[in-house]
């Protein structure tokens, strides 16, 4: 079987092989970044806990700086994100909520089933978008489960989630950004109302769980809460979404792939970890230097910002031989999908966990699957945080 082309949509990986072999770490000055290409690189940058995630302490004109706007949370809610934060803080609200989500993740795999089998159910044979009739809605409704926010409204709180993460769109204006300022104060007043409630009566939920954390002395703010649980509600059900409607479409793209898979589910996951790596969801992550020190042997100073970008260190081809291959087979080395060392993705579980049930009963439920168009191109978002395409259209 051949393999069905992706298209000249995304020619990201050219770029990212010629740096690496010639300018691993490269110096963007119109940005006032430098850009990490290579794994080892990579995985030494984030791993190092020394460095600084917050972007406040970042040199002037850094491209970080876009990426926390000043006026997106509610004022004293600005460095509540834990995506953000620095030691001693970082550990602080991270652990309680890690710790909740671990036990919470571990439970879910029933809900997450009977969910994606509802989902299943609403598809249409003859034909169907995976990403906006499928892969959409499952992660959403997924998240309300976990969080206890009431997600029902699968469309709302699509359009909710994009409008929120338009922040990372550079390119957004003064309007687009007043609209996601707008979108941003809604589902703050939600998961308010939503703490108010739990507070008064707990339920079976994450937030019941942080709340009563909170009670019982854990040093976790209101507002930390609320914009944890906002990152997680926003972020989890974009890359989520994102991560499902790309693994089918590569796996439709690799037919014999496709087929090792049908022949043997228990390379489910596998597979998901080859997806991760071969199209990560998200673009990149960054740290900012705490001291001057040197990466690879360049020198970075304090306040500099280097960014490691995912999807090129993912095809290293010092650490994945034929790394350009698609192959649900592969072994070795792990990829950095999810980023590393102290800031590793919080929601990385579950997204896994959501990815292989829901890729799995898809292609149980229609075992001839195919792309509506195999020639056609893959689309992906324009975004500068994250890695997704616009539809993925498919016959049953």
């Amino acid at each position: 079987m051949s393999e069905i082309p992706a298209g000249d949509a995304d020619d990201r990986h050219d770029r990212f092989d010629r740096l690496r072999a010639e300018q691993p770490v490269f110096r963007d000055e119109a940005n006032r970044t430098f850009i990490l290409t290579r794994m080892a690189d990579a995985r030494a940058w984030l791993n190092d806990a020394a460095q600084w995630r917050d972007a406040d302490r970042a040199e002037p004109g850094a491209y970080v700086h876009a990426f926390k706007p000043p006026d997106m949370n509610r004022p004293g809610d600005r460095n509540s994100g834990m995506g953000w934060m620095d030691e001693p803080d970082h550990s602080r609200v991270r652990g309680p909520i890690q710790l909740a989500m671990s036990r919470r993740v571990q439970a879910l795999a029933p809900e997450v089933r009977g969910i994606v089998e509802a989902q299943l159910a609403e598809l249409p044979a003859e034909g169907f978008d995976v990403l906006a009739d499928y892969a959409l809605p499952i992660p959403i409704a997924v998240m309300g489960r976990l969080l206890g926010v009431d997600t029902a409204e699968v469309a709302r709180f699509r359009s909710l989630s994009e409008a929120a993460l338009s922040v990372f769109d550079i390119g957004a204006d003064a309007d687009a950004r007043r609209a996601t300022k707008t979108t941003s104060d809604e589902i703050d007043d939600l998961l308010d109302e939503v703490m108010a409630r739990r507070r008064a009566a707990p339920a079976d939920d994450l937030i019941s769980d942080l709340l009563a954390a909170q009670t019982a002395g854990k040093s976790l703010s209101d507002s930390e809460i609320r914009v944890n649980c906002m990152n997680l509600l926003l972020g989890g059900n974009v890359t989520t979404a994102d991560l499902i409607a790309t693994g089918v479409d590569l796996l439709l793209r690799h037919p014999a792939q496709l087929a090792r898979l049908r022949a043997s589910p228990a390379l489910i996951g596998a597979a998901i970890e080859e997806i991760l790596r071969f199209e990560p969801p998200t673009n990149g992550t960054q740290r900012v230097a705490s001291g001057d020190v040197e990466i690879g042997g360049f020198p970075v100073r304090q306040g500099q910002v280097a960014a490691v970008m995912i999807a090129a260190a993912n095809r290293d081809p010092t650490v994945f031989p034929d790394p350009h291959s698609f192959d649900i087979r592969r072994r070795g080395a792990s990829h950095i999908a999810f980023g590393g060392g102290p800031h590793l993705c919080i929601g990385a579980a579950l997204a896994r966990l959501e990815a292989r049930i829901a890729i799995q009963a898809l292609l149980d439920r229609f075992p001839g699957l195919a792309l509506a168009d195999p020639h056609a191109p893959q689309r992906w978002r324009p975004n500068a945080a994250f890695h997704g395409l616009t539809s993925v259209l498919v016959r049953g």
